[in-house]
């Protein structure tokens, strides 16, 4: 969980959609570009309406899919070892990476409730939920994406041997009820991921979560 708490408009540094122009003597020519895979993870999973179906389908319309029989383990795999820092905040990092196959069997376990895990080349999307309550876990390559998230989540990254993050908790009215929405983003460099993941370079995570209170 997040215990950080502080106050922002709602993560609204995961909404936006870059615009590069390319301008000519004549005509001033702007190209929309769509967001990165995370942002629109984060985004589409923000409201406190959103819905895991259309969250899915929203992946799936981008070109996302679920891996293949080989494929599957090792995909999730890598996406748990991404996420060990939120999995196992109160554990150490080597008790974490040795919990990591464990911890991989409970979030397949987890999936077979309810959940759907999509992947689109080397990145990973995770999205469980139980009732109103709703993660969407993405973890890929390093991508400067996720820096600018970090320093509107709290500030940049620092040069780390290990896993750094930033994190923040909010607490939001919508519908005439309370909600608890946490983000946070975080990075493991090469050298501190588990052997399982070895050879990987630096893993680069964000999550999302919302629940009523």
């Amino acid at each position: 969980m997040i215990r950080k708490e502080s106050f922002m408009n709602p993560l609204s540094l995961a909404l936006s959609i870059l615009l590069y122009g390319a301008s000519t003597p004549a005509l001033a020519q702007i190209t929309i570009t769509p967001p990165p895979e995370v942002s629109a993870l984060m985004a589409a999973c923000t409201p406190t309406e959103a819905q895991p179906d259309a969250i899915v389908a929203g992946l799936r319309g981008r070109g996302w899919s679920e891996p293949d029989t080989a494929g599957r383990r090792p995909a999730l795999t890598a996406l748990t070892a991404a996420h060990l820092w939120s999995f196992l905040p109160d554990h150490p990092a080597e008790a974490q990476i040795g919990l990591l196959g464990q911890l991989t069997d409970a979030v397949e376990g987890a999936l077979q409730e309810n959940g759907a895990f999509l992947t689109l080349g080397n990145e990973q999307a995770l999205i469980l939920w139980d009732g109103e309550s709703l993660s969407c876990l993405w973890a890929g390559p390093e991508t400067g994406t996720v820096d600018t998230l970090a320093v509107q989540l709290g500030g940049p990254f620092p040069e780390s041997p290990s896993t750094v993050t930033r994190r923040l908790s909010q607490r939001v009215e919508a519908g005439g009820r309370n909600w608890r929405r946490q983000m946070a983003v975080a990075r493991t460099p090469a050298e501190a991921l588990p052997p399982d993941v070895a050879g990987a370079a630096a893993i680069d995570a964000a999550r999302l979560d919302r629940s009523p209170e």
